[in-house]
């Protein structure tokens, strides 16, 4: 799996850069990170504020960082745009009521082409940043729902965490999609011969219920298609994470690497504690949330991140939209 810095480094080496929308230009942190990106050939950000007396003097003399101003913002295509896009769900007037948020404004660059990606989360709520997202861009072909991940590193280890964020209590169909994304993403991360456990609180049918036939029938849907990584379930964590407990708690097992690289968790609850544990008692670091299953790149930050957080997750973002 390429590690933060080869990502920065790719980045670096690309002739075009892509553009990436702060809707949260009044922040501090989102301006720092601005520079850096500019300063250090990364990618072009666009700032939003709503207004142009928010805009610092550093900011608006770099010609690098471009800024959109709400109360000087034409938003009449936007309007339109949203009204079509919806479908007969929103009316002008609910459209220009929404075209006044920086999220919807940033959402609608990206879909509109006049950015590559979108980064919020600062001072909005998970809801605020991925709503917009939903109803202006779209989920990709193929897929219904956008679901998240987490990458949990340690040294040499890289483990992706998913759905940790999103989706409450997965249906079987869901999770099919939540792991198909999380392998679409350790593809694009250089996982070779990728492997995904689905985690319950059974190993091979040692359990029972409702949850368990839920996650087993995610497995069968899966097994059945054909693809190229190998996926196994319904299992336990202590399981799937060491090989010489798999061998003995599940025979004939078809996940082959010492740990695999993806676990889905059986819903939020699991996903979110999951993760969590393995950062403060594990001593993992946890890259992200990122949003998978969205047509174009858009992602959600937490109200604590810090510059380094969101650099990271900016340098991401950016990759992504390649």
């Amino acid at each position: 799996m390429y590690t933060l810095e080869e990502i920065k480094n790719q980045l670096g080496l690309k002739s075009e850069k892509k553009s990436i929308v702060f809707p949260e230009g009044e922040s501090e942190i989102i301006q720092s990170v601005a520079k850096t990106l500019v300063d250090e050939k990364l990618g072009l950000p666009i700032l939003l504020f709503k207004s142009s007396k928010e805009v610092p003097s550093e900011i608006k003399n770099n010609s690098s960082i471009k800024t959109i101003c709400l109360d000087e913002f034409d938003t009449k295509e936007f309007e339109e745009e949203f009204v079509k896009l919806r479908k007969g769900k929103a009316t002008i007037e609910v459209a220009h009521q929404v075209m006044q948020l920086p999220n919807y404004i940033g959402a609608m660059l990206v879909k509109l082409n006049q950015a590559d990606c979108m980064l919020s989360g600062l001072n909005n709520t998970t809801a605020d940043t991925i709503r917009p997202a939903l109803q202006i861009i779209g989920t990709k072909p193929g897929y219904n729902i956008a679901s998240s991940i987490f990458v949990m590193s340690k040294g040499n280890e890289n483990y992706i965490f998913t759905d940790c964020a999103l989706n409450i209590k997965p249906t079987s169909e869901q999770l099919v999609e939540i792991t198909q994304m999380a392998v679409d993403f350790a593809k694009a991360l250089n996982v070779k011969n990728v492997e995904a456990a689905l985690l319950s609180y059974s190993t091979n049918g040692s359990g029972k219920g409702e949850d368990v036939d839920r996650v087993h029938q995610a497995v069968e849907i899966l097994k059945s298609k054909e693809k190229d990584y190998v996926c196994e379930g319904e299992i336990q964590f202590d399981a799937a994470f060491d090989k010489k407990t798999r061998d003995k708690k599940f025979k004939n097992c078809s996940l082959l690497k010492q740990t695999p690289d993806i676990f889905v968790f059986p819903d939020i609850n699991a996903g979110n504690i999951g993760y969590k544990i393995a950062q403060r008692m594990g001593g993992f670091e946890a890259i992200g949330p990122f949003v998978l299953g969205l047509n174009q790149p858009v992602n959600d930050l937490s109200r604590g991140a810090t510059f380094v957080d969101v650099l990271n997750t900016a340098i991401m973002t950016l990759y992504l939209s390649y």
